[in-house]
């Protein structure tokens, strides 16, 4: 069995290779990786020689153009504040005598939402520290369970082709488990890797919690500007009055000065919302890569908190790069959110519908490409400093040409993650719906809040999650291209897991492409 909770790493670097290892199913013996000269300058590695210790500013355009949206989202996002109720959070009586949805006791609310997800987030992390291998097992079947569940109950409502549906995705996920289950033992020692440094940095936890709170704080301030702008944007209203072929008259209304404001707004929030999360990301993969590099090296880290200046260069000199990365993403999802609108306005056109169903279908495969590749864009931009586009290039290379994809494809624990996002929302969802029962708030006298609000707790408890375990997410994705980038330093800090990538994914330690051309 392999080492528990990262039992393989000592105080003395210098250590005797590994014992041999048994990996399912073929039962193959690791051989000691290489013998390596550390040389006395520490950190003497490929990685290490070209890491980010004089970052310079990349793509500064992107950051001026995200700063100057910004500033006009706030003075937008003023006016439209202006014009909610005057009595708006002023209601500072019992839960159950508001009448206003925008009041002290709803914000109360929203706090139990966000201490809860907090909390349930902490403790999760612990669990998956203590029993990963558990974790990745029970993850597996609780997917199986759920897609199951869903399916029945589906039936049982008579939703035949939906029901029908899930069992089959279940039935099948479920044989799965015969190919996926020597998954396992990799995705167990990687999650104890990661798991491993995030104790050896606590302050990765810590600026996910900040930076939570940051994204809890914009999106609020966000949601009050959107519920502020219909009742602004009123005055920018035109009607006409038009006489159908019957001699009836009927009145048509539009407001395009409305529609623009709501665009903009949607742009904005997914832009802005979207660099405070890869903000996060690089700080977290710039402090994993500088332990990878410089970890037991004789001459010990380039700095004395290596999170604190991965921050520092993620919010300055690689800011822009961040920006330009967020930027592509944000024009995709505003375009799938128009194209959303035009679905739900277009009921009777069903060219329309099918097309706009065909062009979100498109725009969403997109998406997922150019987040997958940006996700891994911004490691080498952590670890580098370089400039998106360069950045951009050199992770296709990375996982065309190396084989990385095949360790991230193996890599099991985003099962374990969104696991624990959903029972974070179920329970979160909980809380929300016994808060709102118990309390009974008179707005809220005939339900119709009740299930928007759940929704609303559910979808914000696991955005939240996710947040805060960043640093499990980062961690894994900085791991896979340190090791691809270089294998030697790997070697040395990680001496089992690199012996396990060596025996199954030989092509990707195999030697390391050109980090010179940057």
């Amino acid at each position: 069995a392999y080492p528990q909770n990262g039992e393989y790493y000592g105080n003395s670097y210098n250590q005797a290779p590994p014992p041999q290892q048994s990996y399912e199913p073929s039962n193959t013996q690791y051989p000691p990786p290489p013998p390596q000269d550390y040389g006395n300058n520490g950190g003497d590695f490929k990685g290490a020689k070209h890491y980010n210790r004089e970052p310079k500013f990349r793509d500064l355009w992107a950051a001026l153009l995200f700063l100057a949206q910004f500033a006009l989202f706030v003075v937008i996002a003023a006016l439209f504040i202006k014009s909610l109720p005057s009595t708006a959070f002023k209601n500072s009586g019992k839960a159950h005598n508001t009448k206003d949805f925008f009041s002290l006791p709803t914000m109360i609310m929203w706090l139990c939402v966000l201490l809860v997800s907090i909390v349930f987030s902490i403790v999760y992390l612990g669990l998956m520290q203590m029993f990963a291998g558990k974790m990745l097992v029970i993850s597996f079947w609780f997917a199986v369970v759920s897609m199951i569940g869903t399916g029945i109950y589906y039936l049982a409502a008579k939703i035949w082709f939906a029901g029908g549906i899930m069992l089959i995705f279940g039935i099948f996920y479920a044989l799965m488990w015969f190919s996926w289950r020597h998954r396992i033992p990799f995705s167990k020692l990687v999650l104890e890797v990661v798991c491993h440094i995030t104790r050896r940095f606590p302050s990765t936890i810590a600026i996910s919690v900040g930076f939570l709170l940051i994204q809890a704080l914009y999106s609020a301030f966000w949601s009050l500007a959107f519920a502020g702008s219909f009742k602004h944007m009123q005055q920018y209203q035109s009607c006409s009055t038009h006489t159908d072929r019957n001699g009836r008259q009927y009145q048509s209304c539009s407001n395009v000065r409305q529609i623009l404001a709501w665009v903009f707004m949607v742009f904005s929030f997914y832009w802005t919302s979207s660099v405070i999360l890869n903000v996060l990301h690089t700080t977290i993969c710039g402090t994993f890569a500088t332990f990878y590099f410089f970890e037991g090296s004789p001459q010990g880290y380039p700095t004395k908190n290596p999170t604190l200046s991965s921050l520092k260069r993620a919010m300055t000199n690689s800011f822009g790069s961040i920006c330009f990365g967020s930027l592509v993403v944000a024009i995709i999802q505003t375009v799938r959110a128009v194209v959303r609108a035009i679905r739900s306005q277009g009921d009777d056109n069903v060219v329309l519908q099918l097309l706009a169903c065909c062009a979100d279908c498109i725009l969403g495969c997109i998406e997922a490409i150019v987040e997958f590749f940006n996700k891994y864009a911004y490691v080498e931009i952590a670890m580098y400093g370089k400039a998106f586009v360069p950045a951009a290039k050199d992770t296709w290379t990375l996982i065309k040409d190396r084989g990385v994809d095949a360790l991230i494809n193996d890599c099991l624990i985003g099962n374990v993650l969104q696991m624990g996002a959903f029972l974070c929302a179920a329970v979160v969802a909980l809380v929300a719906w016994l808060y709102i029962t118990i309390t009974k708030p008179e707005y809220n006298t005939t339900g119709s809040y009740t299930a928007p609000i759940i929704i609303a707790a559910f979808v914000l408890a696991m955005s939240m999650f996710m947040v805060l375990l960043k640093s499990i997410d980062s961690g894994a994705a900085t791991t896979f291209v340190c090791l691809a980038e270089d294998p030697d330093a790997m070697a040395r800090n990680n001496p089992q897991l690199f012996a396990m990538v060596r025996e199954t994914y030989p092509q990707v330690v195999r030697g390391v492409h050109a980090v010179e051309r940057f």
